[in-house]
């Protein structure tokens, strides 16, 4: 009598990803995501600060640019 509870085919258990295959978290990916942890923040809240950020720095940049050559 076989035993049949072998819940994956032998076809898809050859391809299935192995464990030494996924590569680990680096070092810096474990330390970020400990610093948004501490953050009582959405992803989605944190990405619109951090938008807006950058948003700033360039349009600082393009003041200061505008500024040099003249404009202001």
């Amino acid at each position: 009598m076989e035993d049949n509870r072998n819940p994956i085919p032998e076809e898809e258990a050859e391809t299935a990803p192995k464990l030494e295959d996924i590569p680990a978290k680096t070092l810096w990916q474990m330390t970020k995501e400990s610093w948004y942890d501490k953050v009582p923040l959405t992803l989605k809240q944190l990405d619109i600060i951090i938008g807006c950020c950058i948003a700033g720095l360039i349009l600082t940049t393009i003041a200061i640019a505008l500024d040099a050559i003249g404009v202001f």
